[in-house]
Order: C-alpha cells, then structure tokens, then sequence
C-alpha cells in the first residue's frame, strides 16, 4: 500500500519553504509543521511549549538567535485568522423528527461521550444503543420501549472517564457482552490511569464488570478479535496517553480471566483502533489512527501469530491536522475496502475551527489509495457511511464537534450524498443543535426500515445554548 499526505492543500502552496533551522528543530518527533497550520497568535507559545518538551527528552533545542528566526518565520507567514467555512450546504431532502433521550445531566454541560446502535440484548434487531458518559462515569444501555413508546436508559456498570465500547460475544455463549474504554479522566495528563473492563452479559439483561487492565495509560480503544486463531477473543488497545505516555498493546487470551500483554508500539495519540483484514492473507490485521502530533493512519499487518509489521498508509503534513475517526468500508461498492477519514480536533495549542477540517475518502484502487476532498467541516469529529436514502449506495453521516458556532455558525450534524458510485457526494445540512456531537451512529432504532441518528453531546468546551446530551434524529418517510 502506498503512504499519502494528507496535504492541507492551498496552504501549502502559498508558503515559503521552511527555514533551515526550522527543519532541524521542528521535525525530530513529528513533521515540521506548515504556517498556514495556525493563527500569529498561537505561535511563540507553542514553539516554546514543544522547545521544554525537546529539553526534557535531551533533544537539541535551537540557540536564542535560531529561536527567534523560527518565530519570526512562523508569525510573518501566518494567517492572523483562519478563513471562515462557509455554510452553503443544501437542505436536507431527507425528514426527520428530533427528539431528547436518555437521563438527564447532572449538571449544566452535558458529556456523553460515545454511542453505539448494536443488538445487545439478542433479538435480532440492532435497535439498542451503548452510551459512555463522562459526567456520569457510566456505560448505559439505551432503547425504544416498543409498548409504551417511551426511551429508557439503564446503567450497566461505572468506570472513570468512560470514551468508548464494543460490543461482541467475547465468551461466545451467544449473548453480547461490552469492552469499555476509559481514560481514567478526560482532561489532557499523563498519569497511569487508563481502564480496560469487560461487562459480561449474564443473560438476563444484567452485566458482571470484570477489570482486564488498569493502571495503563489512558485508554481510548479496544478492538477484540481472535488474533492467534486458536479460538478465543484477544484485544488490541490503543492507550492514547497524553504527551510522554501512551502505546498500542496486544492482549493474548490464555483463559478467559487471564491475558499476556505484548507491548506493540510506544507512542502517544492513538485514539481508534480496529481489527481488519488489510492484505490478501486470512491473518487477522488491524488500523490505528495515531493523533497528536503523529497524525497518522498505520496499518498493522500480522505476519504470524501475535506478530505484527507496521506501516503508514496516510500521514498529514503538518502535526496540528486534527485527526478524529476512521472507518475501514467499501464506500464506492467495487468489492474493497476503504478508508473513511476525519478530521476536526479544536482541543489543541490553538483551539479555533480550522478550513482543513472536514470528511475525507481514501480510495482503494488496487492497494494504491486516491485521496478525495469530500466535505469541509470545522470540528468534524465522526464520519459514518450508511445508506440514508435507500438508493442501493453508502451515504455518509458526520457530526462536529464545535463550540465556536456562537462566532461563525455551522451545522453540526450533515450528511453527505452519494449520488452514484461515489462519483460525487452533495453536502446536506440537518441540523445545528445540539453542538459538541462527539460521537454519533446511524441504525433502524424503531424498526420501520429506515436508518436512523442517534448522537452524544460532549459540551466540556464552548457555550452553552445548544446543549444537548443525548439526541436522536429518527427518518420519517
């Protein structure tokens, strides 16, 4: 597979090239980043910000002359704001009716944080939904009671800073069970607080919280998946870490109260991962997507059991690109896989909506990947493809995460329309509220046959009119 840049495109074109001492210092741990990448303002104190960080690793750092070039470079050569996006979406063709789930929060910034439509409680219908929530540190379970047409949310089990599930049959009694990623807390450190618990499904509705790690980095991910074909379920984990801690391991199963734990890469940032078979072979492989100042998507390519080659099939050019989700699907319907990609972090050293933002499709074309430019969107956060109009093609839902629409307004939640063989996606509006959707998923939640939203408000940053916790958007024909 073929490495691509994920460029910022005119911004790299417009610039000067780099001066020479800021392609000595400024690229050691990451790619040296572009001007146009962020505003005057944000400059002087991050490049300071990464200098002690340099000095703590016994990095080189530039002397105070070499020092003041790169600032001046970067300043001078820097938008003073970001370009606005402009909302001209087209409406949303499609109907919808909005409605407020699930319990209500306790205080006045709602923090849902991940939400996963599933078949958990085995009736053949994917209409239950798994929800995180930070506020609450709960793992909930939410549905449509069909009798008397009301939501009900049930908690499952509490863990610190709950980010992220997914739900299997991990003892393969034919029950779904949950693994929950939890950061430990949500604010940005480096402390060894990271959980990994499994919610075993006794069979009754009810769940047994066994803890698989702890003490670890902060977790973010968990992909299962019977790595070492010998018949059990063993995990990757992505332990995002902050700025000096983090990692991917693997995790053997040896019984199903024991694991080995196989150190994978020591690396801070990764946010997802997810099993797939990426090569040819039936070897079990997965994707990472790395973020930080990595901004990487790898692939790791099992070569025998347990043992894994890594590879970088898209890296962007300049280390503050806001990398936020990835979806490995066969998008343009020719047979295979492809990569579904977003980007739209804002909770960085210059925390402001950014033109690069948006919803990009990496195209398998025989291994080599072709880059398309879907869609701008400031805090894009999550992309999913679905087929929203029940053409036959995979349309993709986003949502953002943005808190500066008070400054210039944009929908948070759009979709994006294929209109035939992925030749060309017309961007629809659906709607503006609530902000800070960090996570959504798209399934038949009341069994009509129509795919439907269900979103989480994480709202730690920004204002505060457009708040909303848990909100479901169910298509109406």
């Amino acid at each position: 597979m073929t490495l691509f840049s994920l460029a910022v495109g005119e911004l790299a074109s417009q610039e000067p090239d780099l001066p020479l001492s800021a392609k000595i210092h400024c690229s050691g741990c990451h790619q040296a980043p572009r001007p146009g990448s962020m505003t005057q303002d944000a400059w002087e104190p991050t490049i300071q910000t990464m200098f002690e960080m340099a000095r703590e690793k016994n990095v080189p750092v530039p002397t105070a002359p070499q020092f003041n070039e790169i600032v001046n470079f970067y300043v001078q050569n820097s938008p003073e704001k970001f370009r606005p996006v402009v909302d001209d979406l087209e409406e949303t063709k499609l109907k919808f009716e909005k409605m407020a789930v699930g319990s209500l929060p306790v205080n006045e910034r709602p923090q849902a944080t991940n939400v996963r439509i599933c078949d958990l409680d085995s009736d053949g219908k994917e209409d239950d939904v798994v929800v995180t929530d930070n506020e609450h540190s709960t793992i909930s379970w939410l549905r449509l009671d069909e009798s008397s047409g009301e939501w009900k949310e049930t908690v499952l089990a509490k863990a610190p800073a709950p980010v992220r599930t997914n739900i299997f049959d991990f003892d393969q009694d034919g029950d779904m069970d949950i693994a929950v990623a939890a950061m430990g807390f949500m604010h940005p450190n480096d402390d060894l607080i990271g959980e990994f618990h499994l919610l075993i499904n006794r069979g009754d509705q009810t769940f047994e919280q066994k803890t698989v790690l702890r003490g670890t980095p902060r977790i973010t991910d968990i992909a299962p998946g019977d790595f070492d074909k010998d018949g059990d379920i063993d995990f990757v984990v992505a332990m995002f870490g902050w700025r000096k801690t983090g990692g991917i391991g693997y995790l053997e199963q040896k019984s199903p109260t024991e694991f080995t734990t196989h150190p994978l890469l020591q690396i801070n940032g990764t946010m997802r991962v997810m099993p797939a078979f990426v090569d040819d072979d039936d070897k079990l492989d997965f994707l990472a997507l790395i973020t930080q100042e990595h901004e990487t998507v790898a692939a790791f390519i099992q070569e025998k059991p347990g043992k894994f080659r890594n590879s970088i099939l898209a890296r962007a050019n300049h280390p503050v690109f806001g990398s936020s989700g990835i979806q490995f699907v066969d998008l343009d319907g020719d047979g295979d896989k492809d990569l579904l990609y977003t980007n739209g972090d804002m909770m960085d050293e210059n925390p402001l909506p950014k033109p690069f933002h948006g919803v990009r499709w990496f195209e398998n074309k025989d291994g080599e990947w072709v880059l398309h430019h879907l869609a701008e969107m400031p805090g894009c956060y999550c992309g999913t493809a679905s087929d929203m109009d029940g053409d036959g093609d995979l349309d993709i839902v986003a949502s953002a995460l943005y808190f500066h629409w008070d400054q210039n307004d944009f929908p948070s939640l759009i979709w994006l329309e294929n209109t035939g063989g992925a030749k060309e996606f017309i961007r629809r509006k659906i709607a503006y509220a609530p902000t800070n959707l960090a996570s959504h998923d798209v399934g038949d939640l009341n069994g009509d046959g129509l795919p439907d939203i269900v979103a989480a408000g994480m709202h730690i940053p920004g204002p505060l009119g457009r708040k909303g916790r848990l909100t479901v958007w169910l298509q109406k024909k």
